[in-house]
């Protein structure tokens, strides 16, 4: 199509196209665009339609998982907060109570994951998140009340049953409707959420146990807990009508008209991204005879393995030292220096993942990783060399922010293998978890954790070797699939539409294979 006709077509294109693409093209002319599309998400090369569409996506959707997230990670991270501001002498919540809680919310994440994230293909799924999230809420404010361990464990093992699908969901959703040049850096600031909830629940709790101690009675990290609820249900339930679910759920949301739903969902077609068909258990046949679930899963357990002293490690260090060393509102706030280390180490190398191969920035990442636990491993150590390893622990939600978007875009061409995959290697990772927790980081063995650390150095050696698997992986899979245009087996040609043909999705002349 000439140039002069793509500059008439500024408006919202009304007919689908009937092909899906294949590519992994990047819309960069020169190396430094990738720095500079850090900052800018919408480039003049795209079409007005184009550029309102992903707003509006990047608002109605990005957002909302962010905030939902964000109490996730507020609740989820608020209990070693609460450990270490009180809960413990209060309901005498000692040895190694705190990693039978966490391997009990393991627990309950996998049995929920391993069915509910294969709904999220279906029509209805786009009320899910809104729904788990309500109901996480409301045991988050439980939490306040409990009154001896096995309350808590109770607890915990339902939220993580309620939380199971969601991870796995909303990295989904988010594959299908962001582009390759896309996707990385919405997974990113979502994963960034997750960091900015863990930070400001040490924060909070600080704030809870100075100021509202004793009010009404309670505990302050039981007004921890309390507020940690007030933040998520008023969230879980805006969800109901402002989020949309995937790109083929959103037909019925306000904010989406027709045209821009139609539009959207053609962007994903000409992407390689699928439509999701019907579940059968010719699925499991399909997905295990293929090298995504096997790699995936293998790199997801050991990214949870590299992850386990994250949250962890710091804060029972500094726990050790008080009150020698450290206040007991330092012990809350300084883990969140940590956090803000991730939030800077995401926004910088999975933001670049858009625009350049995301292996230079995986083996930054193990690199890191290997320094650091290697010079916790021998434990006697200077201070301030020690306070750096633990800041580089931070970092493991580098992986987690790659990964995710790795995955939508190795798995593109099947949606219901793509669904699979994302729950079935988050679920082996917290089934691993179950046991790590406990033999690798035993409560007890705080703060020295030596074998932990020994473990996790392993593990990142590993990871700095693997992803050459995926990228033969990757090859493999263009063989066999080929490139440029694929039929759709889920579409069919529509008669009716004379004009369906193509459509257009901005000056795709710009477009560098990387």
């Amino acid at each position: 199509m000439s140039e002069d006709i793509i500059e008439k077509k500024e408006s919202i294109p009304t007919i689908v196209s009937r092909d899906v693409g294949d590519t992994e093209a990047v819309r960069i002319d020169h190396w430094y665009d990738g720095f500079v599309r850090l900052f800018i998400w919408y480039p003049p090369y795209l079409a007005k339609y184009e550029k309102k569409l992903l707003l509006k996506v990047d608002f109605f959707i990005l957002v909302y998982v962010c905030a939902s997230y964000f109490t996730k990670a507020l609740d989820k991270s608020n209990i070693t907060n609460a450990y270490v501001t009180g809960m413990k002498e209060e309901i005498n919540f000692g040895g190694n109570d705190l990693a039978y809680s966490k391997s009990l919310y393991s627990a309950g994440y996998i049995v929920s994951m391993c069915c509910g994230v294969m709904f999220v293909t279906r029509p209805w799924a786009r009320f899910m998140l809104p729904v788990l999230e309500t109901i996480w809420g409301v045991l988050t404010f439980c939490q306040a009340a409990v009154k001896t361990p096995s309350q808590l464990y109770a607890l915990r093992f339902l939220i993580g049953l309620a939380e199971g699908p969601i991870f796995p969901s909303i990295v989904y959703t988010l594959g299908s409707w962001y582009k390759r040049d896309e996707v990385y850096r919405r997974v990113m600031v979502f994963s960034i959420s997750s960091s900015l909830g863990g930070m400001f629940s040490g924060f909070l709790q600080s704030a809870a146990y100075t100021n509202l101690s004793g009010k009404g009675g309670l505990s302050g990290w039981k007004w921890g807990f309390i507020i940690d609820g007030i933040f998520t249900v008023p969230i879980a339930l805006f969800g109901f009508v402002l989020f949309p679910g995937t790109v083929e759920q959103a037909g019925k949301v306000f904010w989406l008209k027709p045209q821009e739903w139609e539009f959207a969902k053609s962007r994903m077609r000409q992407s390689g991204v699928r439509e999701p068909t019907k579940l059968s258990l010719e699925l499991v046949k399909r997905v295990f005879l293929r090298w995504h679930v096997h790699y995936f899963t293998a790199f997801w357990v050991l990214l949870n393995i590299v992850a386990l002293p994250d949250g962890l490690g710091f804060p029972l260090w500094l726990k050790a030292n008080y009150p020698e060393r450290y206040s007991e509102t330092n012990v809350n706030n300084y883990p969140s220096i940590q956090s803000a280390v991730g939030v800077v180490a995401q926004f910088v190398l999975a933001g670049l993942s858009d625009s350049f191969s995301i292996y230079p920035f995986l083996s930054i990442t193990q690199i890191l990783f290997i320094i650091s636990y290697s010079s916790l491993a021998a434990w006697n150590i200077p201070i301030g060399y020690r306070w750096f390893c633990f800041m580089i622990v931070g970092f493991d939600s580098v992986n987690q922010s790659i990964v995710s978007g790795q995955i939508n875009r190795s798995c593109r061409r099947d949606a219901e293998e793509r669904a699979f995959v994302l729950g079935f290697s988050d679920a082996v990772s917290q089934a691993m978890n179950i046991w790590t927790n406990i033999v690798f980081y035993p409560t007890e063995d705080a703060p020295k954790f030596h074998l932990g650390y020994i473990i996790s150095t392993v593990a990142a050696v590993i990871m700095l070797f693997m992803p050459i698997l995926s990228w033969y992986g990757d090859r493999w899979d263009e063989k066999v699939y080929g490139s440029g245009v694929v039929p759709a087996e889920s579409h069919e040609e529509d008669s009716s539409d004379p004009e369906a043909a193509e459509v257009v999705a901005g000056d795709e002349s710009k477009l560098i294979e990387t």
